[in-house]
């Protein structure tokens, strides 16, 4: 069960010397590594200092606590996974919806593959705040590539679909890493099932 969001600022202080920055760099570097392997509530503080051959005391001076690290951490993804969803909804018109929803679901799959930290971050019992912007730039290219595959839809309607689209996909994540390794591959032909079939639905659908 997930807990409210957490408010916690993310860096204190932006690094003004490249000693800094690096510095930093080192700490995200170590903190990615350690959400990666073992998740977001088993890393500490004193193990991201310890991976990055750092002092508890200068990554304090950088972040407040643990939940400032995720949340820095989680903004260096959203343009990768936009540029990914971007190049698919290029290609949305040529698809049928069933490949659509396949390709769709298996971008986010591989996005969770090449950065094990950021599954492990959206699918962690702690709620980050993350960039609104950033979430509705996301759902704002679904929209558009339905309200193309459908121009019957209108573009409140295309919103919604998207939104809905997202929260399965997020779905996916999260019985994704509940599951057993031998089961998720299943897990990914059963949500690309779920996606199909809704997106099939509603891209038949007439104003």
């Amino acid at each position: 069960m997930r807990v409210p969001s957490i408010s916690s600022n993310s860096i204190r202080v932006a690094p003004q010397q490249e000693r800094s920055a690096r510095r930093l760099a080192a700490f995200l570097e170590a903190a990615e590594a350690l959400f990666a392997e073992h998740g977001f509530e088993a890393a500490t503080m004193q193990a991201i200092a310890d991976r990055s051959a750092s002092s508890i005391g200068a990554l304090y001076n950088y972040f407040p606590d643990k939940q400032a690290v995720a949340v820095t951490l989680l903004r260096k993804y959203p343009e990768e996974l936009r540029s990914r969803i971007r190049a698919l909804m290029n290609r949305a018109e040529s698809l049928s919806t069933r490949d659509f929803a396949a390709e769709f679901i298996d971008c986010i799959i591989q996005f969770a593959r090449d950065y094990p930290a950021w599954l492990n971050l959206l699918t962690a019992p702690v709620r980050f705040r993350r960039d609104a912007a950033a979430r509705r730039t996301l759902r704002l290219y679904l929209a558009q590539a339905f309200e193309r595959k459908n121009p019957a839809l209108s573009s409140e309607r295309a919103m919604l679909v998207a939104n809905v689209s997202v929260q399965i996909a997020k779905g996916m994540m999260a019985v994704y890493t509940d599951s057993e390794p031998k089961m998720r591959e299943a897990v990914i032909a059963e949500f690309r099932s779920v996606l199909a079939a809704y997106l099939e639905q509603v891209l038949a659908e007439h104003s």
